[in-house]
């Protein structure tokens, strides 16, 4: 057992360790390195070593994945009379080291090496295959990574912060390249653990640096992505819509002007609003940009009316206007495809993307609009029914989402004079 009060004596170092636990046999290649310069690994720690000065030598060592059942002190003893002292490693590994150019190695068949290694290997395979394959399967369906180009994953996620494209264009792919090399360094250990130079894996520089670069890159996207939270302004429905009805800036149709009379109503409500009594209120007004998306700005206004059981709510009032104005006409072009087969999706009409074209027409000065309505009540005019609008002119794309008795289409000359 190793001596760590002896440690306490000594000055000692602290060093980066990138290695995994499949990675051992490099990590063992390194240890040797660093025995050989005078750094004698006193602790294994997390992505860290710890190591003790002391005079250069010719160190072996030998990392052993803990067996399914508790080592023994019958065989520690035995380990280290044959020469080889334990160090505890960090997580599910024991590192064995010894001095003794002659001490056997601590397996003297490549049957009961095979045997050891084989069941010790294929767990973590199989752990690290559930933990790694299932969030990446998750996500590349999320994304549509597999289905879609570089190009339509960009424009889809041209609303997204920039940390988000950096994690989707760089990060992924560093995840699944890391994942599959991953995978054949432990199928390339469980092929070789049948010869008898197993312990005879050379380097460990390569596997060093690529390692390094992965864990540094994924630290750094991780930290980018918590401190990058979007400049927006968000006021929800918790009873105070202060800031959002602070708000005066004209580049959006807000409902006080596409429906003063309905406005005025929903105004006194919201002045005095009391969260849990009377019709449920959602206010909001949003402000944001991102690299693709230098302006966007949004008003959601709901209405939930409480029926007698106070168990249920009946939507009385739905409006949703979304202003974004890109970088560039293709941009926004771009974008309102993807918007556009996100917002159909949930419809309560269930439009298809593929049947949009007959729900065009043409309007004076604008490049697209698209009008939707629910089929059931289209002929309906007083009734409340749900509708769509889709509008670009260049690079500024607006989409509006309302449920209400209003012909959303009869408006669009108002939406068009703010694009």
């Amino acid at each position: 057992m190793f001596n760590t009060r002896h440690v306490m004596n000594k000055k000692t170092k602290l060093k980066f360790d990138p290695f995994g636990v499949v990675d051992m046999f490099y990590k063992q290649n390194w240890l040797e390195y660093q025995a050989r310069k005078g750094l004698l690994l006193a602790n294994d720690n997390l992505f860290t070593c710890r190591f003790t000065v002391d005079e250069p030598r010719d160190r072996r060592y030998r990392i052993l994945p803990y067996k399914h059942s508790k080592t023994t002190q019958e065989e520690l003893d035995l380990y280290a009379s044959c020469g080889w002292h334990l160090i505890y490693g960090f997580s599910s590994v024991m590192i064995f080291y010894t001095d003794d150019p002659d001490a056997p190695e601590p397996f003297t068949d490549v049957q009961s090496q095979h045997k050891y290694y084989r069941k010790s290997l294929i767990t973590n395979f199989i752990w690290v295959l559930i933990l790694f394959a299932e969030p990446l399967f998750s996500i590349s369906r999320s994304a549509q990574g597999f289905t879609i180009s570089p190009s339509a994953l960009l424009y889809s996620s041209a609303d997204q912060p920039l940390s988000t494209l950096v994690m989707t264009f760089i990060g992924l792919p560093l995840v699944f390249l890391f994942w599959f090399q991953y995978m054949l360094t432990y199928i390339s250990i469980l092929n070789r653990n049948r010869k008898k130079d197993f312990y005879g894996a050379s380097g460990f520089r390569l596997k060093y640096y690529v390692n390094m670069t992965f864990i540094i890159t994924a630290i750094v996207l991780v930290l980018w992505s918590i401190i990058d939270i979007p400049r927006t302004m968000d006021i929800t429905s918790s009873g105070d819509f202060t800031q959002a009805l602070k708000y005066k800036g004209n580049e959006i149709v807000r409902f006080s002007e596409f429906d003063p009379d309905t406005w005025r109503p929903v105004y006194k409500k919201i002045e005095y609003y009391n969260d849990g009594k009377g019709d449920m209120i959602t206010f909001d007004v949003n402000q944001d940009k991102t690299l693709l998306m230098p302006r966007m700005v949004s008003e959601m206004l709901e209405v939930d009316r409480v029926t007698n059981n106070d168990e249920d709510t009946v939507r009385e009032l739905y409006y949703s206007v979304n202003l974004y104005k890109a970088r560039s006409s293709k941009v926004a072009s771009e974008f309102m495809k993807c918007n556009m087969k996100d917002e159909l999706n949930e419809f309560s009409d269930k439009v298809s993307i593929k049947s949009i074209d007959k729900y065009r027409f043409d309007y004076k000065d604008l490049d697209y609009a698209a009008y939707i309505v629910d089929e059931k009540k289209a002929n309906d005019t007083t009734a409340k029914r749900d509708q769509l609008l889709f509008l670009r002119k260049g690079s500024t794309y607006v989409y509006v989402s309302y449920y209400g008795p209003i012909d959303l289409k009869s408006k669009v000359g108002l939406f068009a004079t703010k694009m």
